[in-house]
């Protein structure tokens, strides 16, 4: 199952999906933060749960500047705050969504830590407990570091804060 909010994002899915002959697959083109309950069957009184989850949520894009430099007229420090909420809000929806046991990756193609670790220390703090993060399996040959535990916020009316105090 695939799922995107833009209507034309999900038509090219489906347009690429063919190019790869998959067996089954299913388009969806809803908002994921309030992405419908599903059932089974009509007499199934549980909500179908998934395995697995690839969060891919919408960011600033700022891991792509050195690439994309198109980015670099509209890009502001402040991007990343504006789309928090909204990642925070897929991420905690995918994650109500998942089997007990089940895996969940989020990604974004962001440096910045409000749109990265902030948004994964707030489901943290929703679910208080009830989920918890793994260390990912990285090849040895790509080059990664642990996400940061502390960092600054810049901000336009104080100059600095940090992100816990957000909840």
């Amino acid at each position: 199952m695939a799922n995107d909010t833009d209507a034309q994002r999900a038509y090219m899915l489906v347009h690429q999906a063919k190019r790869l002959n998959l067996p089954a697959l299913f388009v969806t083109n809803n908002d994921a933060t309030k992405f419908p309950n599903l059932k089974l069957g009509a007499d199934c009184e549980e909500n179908f749960r998934f395995d697995r989850i690839l969060c891919d949520v919408p960011c600033s894009g700022d891991g792509t500047l050195r690439k994309n430099p198109l980015l670099w007229k509209t890009f502001h420090a402040h991007l990343g705050h504006s789309l928090h909420a909204l990642q925070r809000d897929i991420l905690i929806r995918g994650l109500s969504m998942l089997k007990k046991g089940g895996k969940m990756t989020y990604s974004t193609c962001s440096f910045n830590p409000i749109e990265n670790e902030a948004v994964v220390q707030a489901a943290l703090l929703h679910f208080k407990g009830k989920i918890q993060l793994v260390k990912p399996k990285v090849s040895e040959h790509l080059k990664s570091r642990p996400g940061m535990l502390r960092w600054k916020v810049y901000h336009k009316k104080k100059s600095t804060y940090h992100p816990a105090e957000w909840y």
